[in-house]
């Protein structure tokens, strides 16, 4: 609620009219009712109300499920997140399996050999990936890992299973490649959809149609290398932030006494790190991981741009460039219900991570 106040009122602080937005060149023209298409826009939206009527209106109406029309789009708003925010969240949440295994596991090596070689190298790393900018990051690996000037000819020889985009390892841009046709139906989610939905064709130049079907197999490593790069990238620019946390939170928890009790029961060395100690410096790192699953969201708005995915990022971008008031305030709310629900969960996976938790 207090998110749909905020950006309400953002909306009409902004020099724009959504009125004239929404009938362009036609605002002039008067229709059977006698009024032009600018006055009917305003009498249809309530903006010739109080504010504070025209904000009971507005959520009147998300609550009936009519969350606006998209003057960018052109279709109503709840239409374009149901399909954009799959999208989004797919990528999240693959490149949250990707950085918080990488982070973790780098932060626990860097505790362990605390000021060695490999704990000042992995510090350096960290420290440049929290600072790039991540557009500057997925410029880089797009260069790296997806043109000919790359490093993948050899490995993309090497491994059959990774389709050859011209001397890259993985594609650049899109969620599949143009020849194909993947259906509409489904989840939203193409990982899953690849395994459920029927087989999608493929363009046949010699024909010029589309009817080589595909199999299950093809779509599926087709949609997981289009989402290699953008998910990689999320992932890199997350792990500098979770190496430095896991590593000061294990840190500390190797100078607890229990640790220390532990090693003179003669227990080794790898069971009192791995199942006395790292696991009481999780905690701190799943409350991280709530405002992970956030900032991989809004990472998604560049991310998204440049990779052209066209997901609730780069449907926030068009929308702020067409001042499409509607389509940003609904990809507000959607992302604000989607940051408080994982934060929910985090606090509910509090008990399976910290004992205590339970016993209180």
């Amino acid at each position: 609620m207090g998110v749909s106040i905020f950006t309400f009122a953002i909306a009409q602080i902004i020099p724009a009219d959504p009125a004239a937005a929404l009938c362009g060149e036609k605002c002039g023209i008067v229709g059977s009712n006698g009024l032009t298409a600018y006055e009917s826009n305003v009498i249809r939206l309530g903006l010739d109300k109080p504010v504070w009527q025209q904000y009971v209106i507005y959520v009147t109406n998300l609550l009936e499920g009519d969350w606006g029309e998209s003057v960018t789009f052109h279709r109503p708003v709840i239409e374009k997140l149901r399909d954009a925010a799959p999208i989004t969240l797919e990528m999240s949440f693959l490149s949250l399996a990707m950085g918080f295994p990488m982070g973790i596991t780098l932060g626990i090596f860097s505790a362990v050999w605390q000021d060695k070689l490999f704990d000042q190298a992995s510090r350096f790393i960290a420290i440049a990936f929290v600072s790039l900018p991540i557009f500057w990051l997925a410029m880089m690996f797009q260069y790296i890992l997806g043109t000919q000037v790359g490093i993948c000819d050899p490995i993309t020889q090497a491994l059959p299973l990774i389709p050859d985009t011209d001397g890259g390892c993985f594609p650049i841009y899109g969620r599949h490649e143009p020849t194909y046709t993947f259906p509409d139906t489904g989840t939203g989610f193409h990982l899953i959809d690849s395994w459920i939905v029927e087989e999608p064709t493929k363009f046949n130049p010699q024909t010029n149609r589309y009817e080589v079907s595909m199999t299950h197999w093809d779509m599926f490593i087709d949609t997981l290398t289009h989402l290699f790069l953008p998910c990689f990238t999320l992932a890199v620019a997350s792990t500098g932030g979770l190496l430095r946390y896991m590593r000061a939170s294990l840190l500390e928890v190797m100078n607890e006494d229990y640790v220390r009790t532990a090693r003179a029961k003669g227990i080794s060395e790898t069971r009192v790190i791995l199942v006395h100690a790292v696991r009481n410096a999780l905690v701190p790192i799943v409350t991280i991981l709530g405002f992970s699953i956030g900032g991989a969201i809004g990472g998604a708005v560049l991310t998204e741009t440049i990779f052209a995915f066209p997901g609730m990022g780069k449907t926030a971008v068009d929308a702020i460039v067409y001042l499409d008031f509607s389509m940003i305030m609904g990809v507000t709310l959607v992302t604000a219900i989607i940051f408080l629900l994982s934060n929910l969960l985090v606090d509910i996976s509090y008990a399976i991570v910290d004992p205590r938790v339970r016993l209180e």
